[in-house]
């Protein structure tokens, strides 16, 4: 049984993996199930920015929303820091000057402990070269270093999208077997593997669509809309949400 659902923003959101546009039936489609389901955000965005797109979508006040990939937890209007704070601030500043191209994103200033940064290079390849320069400092394996398809993402090692699903899960006494969790990206592989309900949008990194129970026929938005309109309803009517 289905009860709570959370959807990754970036590249599952939007209108496709390139873009920051919202898909416009990906968010109809939540506001119809709005009410009947618990619905969250699960983002490498900062807090801010997570809490301003779930007042737009319409999810209700309170609802939970898993920022900095993990780092910050709210749900009820609490708000929970998962991370060790490493000053990874600092230490993206360090590499901005030690790698050409290399710039902070406009959320640099409201993120505390996963720090995003943006370089026009193959993804791949700026983990590789970020990774070399993060163990000539002396970081390696302190932290961990991901892509999301957008952005860089520098956060401690032991943090992730999954640590702070298992922890939602704890806090609201739903077990994971009842949650469903929409992505796209490499930062939602893990995540696919503790709940009962691991999905993939059609356009999805290989290893997500690999390991995710659920593989869309339909990308990014549209994957979205597909599940919550024609797959969710053949798993039954819900029952009372917390």
């Amino acid at each position: 049984m289905i009860r709570v659902i959370l959807l990754d923003v970036d590249g599952t959101l939007t209108r496709d993996r390139n873009t920051e546009a919202l898909d416009p039936e990906a968010l109809e489609a939540i506001q119809e199930v709005v009410g009947k389901y618990v619905i969250g955000l699960v983002t490498g965005n900062a807090l801010i920015v997570t809490q301003a797109l779930a007042r737009y979508i319409g999810l209700p006040r309170g609802s939970p929303l898993i920022a900095e990939n993990g780092c910050v937890l709210e749900y009820g209007s609490v708000q929970y820091e998962l991370c060790e704070d490493l000053g990874l601030r600092d230490v993206a500043l360090r590499l901005i000057k030690a790698i050409p191209g290399l710039k902070p994103t406009y959320q640099f200033n409201c993120r505390r402990f996963d720090i995003a940064l943006w370089a026009d290079k193959d993804p791949r390849e700026l983990v590789e070269i970020v990774n070399e320069e993060l163990r000539k400092m002396g970081l390696a394996g302190k932290v961990r270093v991901s892509h999301s398809g957008y952005a860089l993402h520098l956060q401690p090692a032991s943090s992730s999208k999954a640590v702070a699903v298992r922890r939602l899960c704890e806090i609201m006494g739903v077990p994971c077997s009842d949650v469903a969790y929409i992505g796209d990206s490499d930062t939602d592989v893990e995540v696919v593997d503790v709940v009962g309900y691991g999905i993939a949008v059609a356009n999805a990194v290989p290893e997500l669509r690999r390991r995710a129970k659920i593989v869309l026929p339909e990308p990014s938005g549209r994957g979205v809309a597909y599940f919550l309109r024609r797959y969710l309803p053949r798993l039954g009517p819900s029952e009372d949400r917390k």
